[in-house]
């Protein structure tokens, strides 16, 4: 309704992570007194157990209203509807098993980081391992906000750029593959043996961009 109004509201030890929403007609809508967003950092490659996303349901369930959003434009996990009362001790019980805040504010944000090699062969990059260095050197900037305005990694494992890192990030990790080419000659053979050489030229040597392709006799 557009009656939303900011304020503070954090757990103990954290200055972001959570987006404050209070309401300027509580006393007609109660229940719409409160309702803070938790931003809740998802693991490297969004790799989830069904365990995981269990914990998550369950926890959120009894400290907030339920209503979770996979993912945010950022890329956290968005609890949308907690207390001020209940924001410390959900946190307290989902960092317990394992899940720490994500950034709000003027602070570097929230990390992404593509599916990548785990179950793309485009992959040129460890994904994985880059984005939790990441988080880990600058944790701190996170939790703390101190920037003059906010700053986000993303990191995608090929020029496909899954993550959206050049348009939606401020420092755009992109995987390149820095080697010759790869090829299996005697399954091209097979592969041209099979669909013929016009359909191999016109499908496959025609599309590469930068025509580094060629079919030999």
């Amino acid at each position: 309704m557009g009656y939303w109004k900011g304020g503070t509201v954090s757990v103990f030890g954290y200055g972001g992570g959570i987006i404050p929403r209070f309401s300027e007609v509580a006393s007609m809508f109660p229940e719409s007194k409160e309702f803070h967003t938790l931003r809740v950092q998802p693991p490297a490659g969004m790799h989830y157990t069904t365990k995981m996303l269990r914990q998550l349901s369950d926890s959120w369930s009894k400290w907030g209203s339920g209503l979770i959003a996979f993912h945010g434009q950022t890329g956290n996990i968005m609890f949308i509807g907690s207390t001020s009362e209940n924001t410390q001790h959900f946190f307290n019980e989902i960092n317990e098993y394992g899940f720490d805040l994500g950034g709000a504010g003027p602070c570097v944000r929230t990390a992404m980081s593509c599916v990548g090699s785990a179950r793309c062969e485009q992959s040129c990059a460890n994904e994985q391992k880059i984005h939790r260095m990441l988080v880990n050197d600058f944790i701190d900037d996170m939790h703390r906000p101190a920037l003059p305005y906010k700053f986000k990694f993303k990191v995608s494992g090929c020029p496909n750029d899954c993550m959206n890192s050049i348009q939606r990030a401020d420092f755009a990790v992109i995987g390149t593959w820095r080697d010759d080419m790869k090829v299996d000659q005697a399954e091209v053979q097979n592969f041209v043996k099979s669909k013929g050489r016009k359909y191999v030229i016109d499908s496959v040597v025609a599309r590469c961009p930068t025509k580094a392709l060629s079919l030999n006799d």
